[in-house]
């Protein structure tokens, strides 16, 4: 398994996870659960917190289409990396939306039109992530396909039982977040399975690391809808920092993408 002839050949593969990186990450990760939490009840509206929320996934997407231009020679992954930048514009363009309805508008966000462009960040990102199993000519066993079905059905048929129980029925809220968790549950596997067919790959590190940060933000959303069953989701829970550390997880790994094409 390796990168297909039409793409180009890494000059070395793709080096080692430089775990001082890592432990960077996970103290940044940590600091912005403190700070956040502390600076929320001084100035709950837009502050600091949410412009390095923002300007995390615009790196994330700025770094995506960097990469995207890097392999477009090769077409395949090329376009693997545009989807990605495509996704996290979507998902940054309604965080841009949710910032205006909560603290321009006053107006709640959830439900709201921003909530097109977070499900428009799946489609894109599962585009990316099977466009680039693709490119590696996995091979899908029964078993692979059998746990890669198993996955999203125990997540949202948990879902669906926590929701209905504690609110003692079916509704509209159940409906409309269930498409949500439902598309990021059918995320979770392709995360899974590109992490494990990445670490035999000449990009074994960069690729794993895409993966496990792709996996940390997805996770996030659907433990976001986990949250909204019991209504006990706020703008200081943990839940937020796990998205942050996804996307330092992700911008660490396209930073050394770029390094080794």
């Amino acid at each position: 398994m390796g990168l297909s002839e039409s793409n180009p050949v890494p000059k070395h593969l793709g080096g080692r996870i430089d775990y001082k990186i890592l432990v960077i990450i996970f103290c940044l990760t940590v600091t912005y659960h403190v700070v956040n939490n502390a600076i929320k009840d001084i100035t709950p509206e837009f502050n600091a917190i949410d412009i390095i929320e923002l300007s995390l996934q615009s790196v994330v997407m700025i770094s995506a289409f960097i990469i995207s231009k890097l392999y477009w020679p090769g077409k395949i992954f090329g376009r693997a990396y545009f989807a990605l930048g495509i996704a996290f514009g979507m998902w940054l363009t309604a965080e841009i939306m949710w910032q205006i309805y909560e603290n321009v508008l006053f107006i709640e966000p959830y439900p709201s039109f921003a909530d097109i462009f977070y499900f428009s960040f799946y489609p894109f990102a599962i585009y990316h992530m099977i466009t680039n199993i693709r490119g590696f000519e996995v091979k899908v066993t029964k078993k692979t396909k059998i746990w890669m079905i198993a996955i999203p059905v125990f997540i949202v048929s948990a879902y669906s039982y926590l929701a209905i129980s504690e609110n003692g029925g079916t509704s509209f809220d159940y409906y409309y977040s269930l498409i949500f968790v439902s598309i990021a549950a059918t995320a979770i596997p392709f995360a899974i399975l590109g992490a494990q067919a990445f670490r035999h790959s000449a990009l074994a590190v960069v690729w794993s690391l895409l993966a496990v940060g792709l996996f940390f933000h997805i996770f996030a959303d659907i433990w976001y809808y986990y949250l909204e069953i019991f209504n006990q989701y706020t703008d200081t829970h943990i839940v937020n920092a796990l998205w942050q550390a996804g996307w330092m997880i992700i911008i660490y790994s396209l930073y050394k993408h770029q390094k080794v094409l």
